[in-house]
């Protein structure tokens, strides 16, 4: 029965998440690629080739100029190409500054660029290279290669580098018979499996190590250089952006790289041809503490310089074509106008003619090879633009398109009348504003939403909650039992597996695009028609449940619920949501002390109120820990990481702004603090754990609990001051080994509990013929007294020395759970950064606050045992909000450029592969450490009432109840507690947590409520968020921000609700332990 709950469980945590999945296919579509690649006939000058080009074919070309045989030629290839793609090279990087005494590290380092600019200002061009979001590497390396717009959701394969099948100017080069060079990122030999001729590619996986790559990149760089069996060469340096996520681009070693870089460009040019054009890039920028993916101008502004030896460059009076900025998209078809290879088919970039050299093509003139290369951009465009939004007539407005159309027919009668070279500058600004129209058409409806996908998801999300509040929330404990048996459950599943399979089959008979819509809808829509049986079956006790609930009961707690909820719905309050929790945080932490003082009045003061009364109260004790709380939550608000959009935030300052942040090495004092509080937390947790008696004995739990806790915070502690020392010459190893050591330590903790989980201690009892006695005691009174109660028949104190004594039963559920939680924390610690692992502890003393004000809560308004076991309301709603406040508290925020990336890397230079699936947990860890920490811990809530009372009598019980008649002695104070105990809650609550074990079946009952009670709220915010996005799918602001936010909410649900799995099946573990336990004494009694 106990494990029928947990398959419950999974059965609600499957239908929200495959809620949310179908929700996110519908509302973060992927741009359809297309297959179709572009040809084109290469016109030589060569008598050799098959298309050679002479005065005949340039006449019959100019005849038609929209013939298929006219706007479908490549023109002779104008040079070689060097491509030097230097990882997150800003645009400000490149910008000399002349009259600057005290440059900045990243300023003026690349002088060789301002060399070239000023001694050949004809064959060189300094751009800014304007990048589209999401600015992670891999998207845009994408970009550079097909000349597409890149999607949103690409960003979650940027661990993954899946090979690019859409047509893409790489592989336009190797059908061309050019061959390709590359040396550096394998993130392009991942993208381009077997396109080169020779390739030397390195793992970009650590983002600390600031020179390998380069390093072997210039190793083999001199001797490609001095071949001569290559016309395209690319090379992608990754130091810089390495730097910038380990230093930030104000940092000592940002000046070395970029000096490296400097000397590279110069050994480069050095040694290039004059047939050869050099293209230096970045692919994208960074902000000022050094990380990237979002779109902020720092991100989006890349650098790009252009050098020929020999050739001057097209200029804008001969063009048109922008001078100062080229969009990253523009690159493609430039490089396929420089290289004479086709566009690719689904380019939207235009050819930039500032960085094409102006070579001089056999029988055209300058006008006309100019009027050749941009007619065949513009038809490439128009064909894949039609024939796309054919294919997809819904995504695009009709009136739009048809303007578009006529436009680009008037064109089409224009470019047959150009005659000179005024004509053909007026035919080009005019075409060149109707493909840059195109491309804005494409940029604001990319996305085509599928609103059955979104609607059936927000359906499938919704449902599922409303019936698990029917069915769940308002049926008792005691009844789960009846309502989900274990052979209904098991056929449950089995009619899922089935539906599934049915769905799988069939998904398009029911006009599904994919199996997967096909298996969650028959799935969803299953489970909801049983839920719906499960409620009406059961309809009578829910109905009577239901009328004992007050009306507006809770009503505080509900408010502040919804605000909680409204936050999705607004931009700014998404922007400011991390001051809304701590504000919503500490309203709930007020709520439960009011109520306790509210019992307190009528409890201890209802005679009279005094102050020496109240100055030694359990209230005035509750006031000053709520106060310190508030003090903690006030002190980790200065933790929060801000946003772009907050103006004063310095993390997204520019570089002209006086208050120019960067990301400097934390002050001593920082890393100090977070080792010092690492110690305090698992020095007290020790402490704790012994006072309870559970760090008595010797088994494997208690043994780990007693000296694991010790070299966890030991290694974390090293690991923040090496890993942050200025020290150069620390190996990688020795930092990534204690790290290793706490991720041993965890899954050591994890095979324990699932082995042997308690932590007691069983003493033998004593023999009852046995006489005890101290080395200075004569022994003659102890055979006296032994004597005595053999006469008198005492046969009661006899039998008490055959009731064994054991060590931390009082606390046999909650000691577990707590030893389990310091092993968690400590592997959270070491992934976070040292500001954020105080944050984390300054989130798990509130937690403990709430726990202890709850708990005394909870015994004094509880009636029986259920309703002790179950917390308030306003308990669960604190622990929730806790959950989430703990993300901003790590300093987090909900934009996609402050991810922290550097977690995939800790402890794995030398060790645990290169396995994207240990990148992505590790980040996961990182990103979500409150949800996935205190979901785990959800049980406490259920336990600390009775280690509370067990532990401290005095404190949980009122201080009228305290009075014991004037029995003085160890038995009749005894008596008494229990006494109290029994009459407030209607059991005896003196044993603790034994008591839990007593009516394991209300206990376990009641955890698979408060469970399912956070899958509700949990799935209700998840809900908000879907249904925000919905009404906001074509808000200014949708893809800033509110699909971000689903983002991370969606990713919040998929780890939580298994989180809040796995606290439940410890609880499981952990009772039938304590059954084992129980049993075994009685045997051997």
């Amino acid at each position: 029965m106990n494990y029928t709950y947990l398959f419950v469980l999974v059965w609600l945590a499957y239908l929200i998440c495959s809620g949310v999945l179908l929700f996110s296919r519908g509302f973060l579509l992927a741009r359809v690629s297309k297959t179709e690649t572009s040809t084109c006939r290469r016109l030589s000058t060569s008598p050799n080739d098959e298309y050679l080009l002479t005065p005949e074919v340039v006449q019959e070309i100019f005849k038609d100029v929209n013939a298929s045989s006219s706007s479908n030629l490549c023109l002779p290839q104008k040079s070689k190409v060097i491509m030097l793609v230097i990882d997150a090279l800003k645009y400000e990087f490149g910008v000399f500054k002349e009259n600057t005494t005290e440059p900045l590290p990243y300023e003026n380092k690349l002088s060789v660029l301002h060399q070239l600019l000023q001694q050949t200002p004809e064959q060189a061009r300094l751009m800014r290279f304007k990048a589209d979001p999401p600015t992670t590497t891999l998207q845009r390396l994408k970009g550079l290669t097909t000349g597409s717009l890149p999607t949103f959701i690409d960003i979650g394969s940027n661990f993954a580098s899946p090979e690019i099948n859409e047509d893409n100017v790489i592989d336009q080069i190797v059908k061309s018979e050019l061959p390709l060079v590359f040396l550096g990122d394998s993130t392009w030999t991942d993208l381009y499996p077997r396109r080169f001729k020779r390739a030397y590619s390195y793992p970009s996986f650590d983002i600390f190590d600031l020179d390998s790559v380069d390093n072997q990149i210039m190793q083999h760089l001199p001797k490609e250089l001095a071949s001569t069996d290559w016309q395209v060469l690319i090379a992608h340096f990754l130091g810089v952006d390495h730097c910038g996520h380990k230093h930030g681009p104000i940092h000592e070693e940002m000046a070395r790289k970029l000096s490296e870089m400097n000397d590279i460009i110069s050994s480069v040019v050095a040694a290039m041809d004059n047939e050869t054009t050099l293209l230096i890039m970045g692919d994208h920028g960074m902000t000022a503490s050094g990380d990237h993916g979002g779109d902020t101008d720092d991100e989006t502004n890349a650098l790009l310089f252009a050098y020929s030896k020999q050739h001057k460059f097209f200029t804008s009076n001969d063009s048109g074509s922008d001078s100062e900025l080229l969009q990253q998209i523009d690159l493609v078809p430039t490089l396929s106008a420089i290289l004479g290879v086709p566009i690719p088919y689904s380019n939207l970039g235009l050819i930039n003619f500032n960085i094409v050299p102006a070579v001089a093509v056999p029988h055209l003139s300058k006008f006309q090879t100019l009027l050749l290369h941009a007619w065949q951009n513009a038809h490439q465009i128009y064909r894949y633009f039609f024939n796309y939004a054919l294919e997809n007539k819904r995504t695009f407005n009709v009136e739009q398109m048809d303007t578009l159309e006529t436009e680009f027919i008037l064109l089409t009668h224009r470019v047959q009348t150009i005659y000179n070279e005024a004509a053909f500058k007026s035919f080009v600004r005019d075409l060149n504003i109707n493909l840059r129209d195109i491309l804005n058409v494409c940029r604001e409806i990319w996305v085509k939403f599928e609103p059955a996908q979104m609607s059936h998801g927000l359906l499938f999300t919704f449902l599922p909650i409303f019936f698990a509040f029917l069915l769940i929330n308002n049926s008792n404990a005691s009844d789960y039992a009846k309502i989900f048996k274990p052979k209904e459950v098991s056929y449950t599943f089995l009619m899922n597996i089935a539906a599934g399979v049915f769905g799988y089959r069939y998904y398009k008979n029911f006009s599904f695009k994919t199996e997967e819509h096909g298996v969650i809808f028959f799935t969803s829509l299953l489970s909801t028609v049983l839920l719906a049986f499960y409620t009406l079956r059961h309809w009578n006790s829910i109905a009577n449940n239901w009328a004992n609930v007050k009306r507006f009961g809770h009503m505080p707690t509900r408010l502040l619920l919804f605000a909680t909820m409204a936050v999705f719905f607004s931009n700014s309050f998404v922007i400011q949501e991390a001051k809304i929790l701590s504000y919503l945080l500490v309203a709930v932490i007020l709520l439960l002390v009011y109520e306790l003082l509210q019992l307190s009045a009528r409890l201890d003061f209802r005679n009279k109120f005094k102050w020496s009364q109240f100055l030694r109260s359990t209230a005035l004790r509750l006031i000053l820990a709520s106060l310190l709380a508030i003090c903690c939550i006030r002190f980790a608000s200065t933790l929060f990481r801000c946003r772009e959009e907050q103006g004063n935030c310095a993390d997204f300052a520019s570089a002209s702004t006086p208050g120019f942040s960067v990301k400097r090495p934390a002050m001593g004092k920082t890393y100090v603090l977070a080792v010092v509080i690492i110690v305090l937390y698992t020095t007290l947790t020790r402490l704790y754990l012994r006072s309870c008696g559970n760090l008595t004995g010797n088994s494997p739990n208690v043994l780990l609990a007693r000296y694991g806790p010790t070299v966890a915070s030991i290694c974390a502690g090293g690991h923040i001051l090496l890993a942050n020392s200025a020290i150069k010459n620390i190996q990688r190893t020795h930092i990534d080994a204690m790290a290793l050591v706490i991720y041993g330590l965890l899954l050591l903790q994890i095979v324990v509990v699932s082995w042997a989980p308690l932590m007691t201690f069983v003493l033998p009892p004593r023999n009852p013929n046995t006489i005890s006695v101290n080395g200075r005691d004569s022994i003659v009174p102890e055979i006296f007294r032994k004597m005595k109660r053999m006469y008198e028949g005492d046969d009661d104190a006899e039998r008490r020395y055959e009731i064994p004594v054991v060590y931390g039963l009082a606390t046999v559920y909650s000691s577990i759970i707590i030893s389990f939680g310091v092993f968690l924390a400590m592997l959270m610690i070491v992934l976070l950064e040292p500001r954020a692992s105080i944050g984390l502890i300054v989130c798990v003393v509130v937690g403990a606050i709430i726990l202890s004000v709850h708990g005394i809560l909870r015994y004094r308004t509880a009636s029986s045992f259920e309703s002790c076991v179950q917390p308030t309301f306003s308990a669960v709603v604190g622990w929730f909000l806790l959950a989430h406040f703990c993300f901003f508290a790590t300093s987090h925020q909900t934009t996609l450029s402050q991810i922290d990336w550097r977690a995939a890397f800790v402890g794995r230079s030398s060790a645990l592969g290169q396995s994207h699936l240990i990148s992505g947990t590790l980040v996961i860890l990182n990103t979500f450490c409150g949800p996935i920490f205190f979901y785990c811990m959800y049980a406490l809530l259920s336990t600390e009432t009775f280690s509370l009372f067990a532990l401290f009598p005095n404190l949980i019980k009122s201080s009228s109840s305290t009075s014991s008649n004037g029995r003085s002695k160890a038995d009749a104070a005894a008596a008494a507690l229990s006494d109290i105990a029994t009459d407030a809650v209607g059991f005896d609550m003196s044993r603790g947590e034994l008591a839990l074990y007593e009516y394991e079946d209300v206990f376990l009952g009641a955890g698979f409520k408060l469970a399912t009670q956070f899958f509700m709220l949990q799935g209700l915010k998840i809900f908000c968020a879907m249904l925000a996005c919905t009404i906001h799918c074509r808000h200014l602001m949708v893809w800033k921000i509110f699909a971000p936010r689903f983002i991370y909410e969606a990713l919040a649900t998929f780890v939580g609700l298994p989180s809040l799995i796995v606290g439940y099946l410890l609880l499981l573990r952990i009772n039938r332990a304590v059954d084992g336990l129980i049993k075994r004494i009685n045997k051997d009694k």
